[in-house]
């Protein structure tokens, strides 16, 4: 589930908590497909030794740049996440100089670590990172006006851009008036614009309430200091089927979309 936002709000607090600096003394390894293709035996030979870097994000992407020149990618899939506190479902512990242990756990095990010498091995499908100047309005323009797909999986299309997944698909078009249907070369220049400046907009407000958590259960994302993404709050449209469109206050619809639930307003966000 963690998208932009919540693996944005990550990164920042990894940095805050003063992992960046410190030497990998030991690392434990419970549960071995996490990181494939090597065994648990040769990820810690790689790692162990080597000092912790700047930790970075591209898309969902966290990038620990380690001294010995090589480049961790986590991704966190469905339930990954950090602590510096034990729990059940740990299934990486890097032990780190100054005291500190750094807890990776992921109750539905999806989430991977890709050691790897070059990050463009992995990241170089990816497309510009929705917050960074690459993912421009021209770009988005240009990216939408030369398919024919419908908008929602388009904007779920890490190769167009990087970071959006279903929560922040869902509030951008809402936010733009966007049925998520609609096909993308459809789209006016003033609905494009629109929905540019939405997808930007979701984005910045979640990282500024720490991401979105929807629900208690196991599965749902934590931050680093335990916390749920305060998010939740501001939500209006993802989750909230059958809940009055906060704009017009007409009952906002649950649909599936490319085999991802999907919730809209059937006034505000026309076919």
């Amino acid at each position: 589930m963690p998208e932009l936002p919540e693996v944005e709000t990550i990164a920042r607090q990894l940095r805050a908590r003063g992992v960046e600096g410190r030497e990998i003394l030991s690392v434990k390894v419970n549960w071995a497909p996490t990181v494939e293709p090597f065994s648990a035996v040769q990820f810690k030979k790689q790692i162990v030794g080597a000092t912790i870097g700047k930790i970075t994000r591209t898309g969902k992407w966290l990038i620990f740049s380690l001294s010995s020149g090589q480049t961790l990618l986590i991704h966190l899939r469905m339930a990954g996440s950090f602590s510096l506190e034990p729990g059940p479902h740990d299934r990486i512990v890097l032990g780190l100089s100054g005291e500190m242990n750094l807890y990776y756990r992921d109750t539905r095990k999806f989430g991977r670590w890709k050691l790897v010498d070059d990050p463009a091995v992995v990241l170089k499908s990816l497309g510009p990172d929705a917050l960074t100047r690459g993912f421009s309005l021209s770009y988005f323009s240009d990216q939408m006006k030369r398919r024919s797909r419908m908008v929602k999986p388009l904007l779920l299309d890490q190769s167009v851009a990087a970071g959006l997944g279903n929560i922040y698909a869902d509030e951008a078009l809402w936010e733009a008036e966007i049925h998520p249907e609609r096909l993308s070369g459809s789209l006016s220049g003033a609905e494009l614009e629109a929905l540019f400046k939405a997808i930007k907009q979701v984005l910045k407000t979640g990282i500024k309430n720490g991401g979105t958590s929807l629900g208690a259960g196991k599965t749902n994302y934590r931050d680093v200091e335990g916390e749920s993404g305060r998010h939740r709050e501001e939500v209006k449209a993802y989750g909230r089927g059958g809940k009055p469109c906060e704009r017009c206050g007409t009952p906002l619809e649950k649909t599936v979309v490319a085999q991802r639930g999907t919730t809209f307003c059937p006034k505000c966000q026309r076919t």
